[in-house]
């Protein structure tokens, strides 16, 4: 999907192309870019692009 149109409520409830596997990719993108690895807990909480963010930040990563 063009990066213009995703925003912070952009996720599993929003767009259909965020299916199960583009979620795994995702958290798996996220995780090598930022350095960071999410529990189990942490990466099905991520269900937005918004909720992403927040996991991030208490990492301590700035987004």
């Amino acid at each position: 999907m063009p990066a213009e149109t995703v925003d912070e409520n952009t996720g599993t409830a929003t767009a259909a192309e965020w299916s199960s596997l583009r979620h795994v990719q995702i958290i798996g993108t996220v995780e090598r870019a930022y350095g960071v690895r999410l529990s189990a807990r942490e990466a099905r909480a991520c269900r937005s692009v918004g909720a992403l963010r927040d996991t991030l930040r208490t990492r301590g990563v700035a987004v």
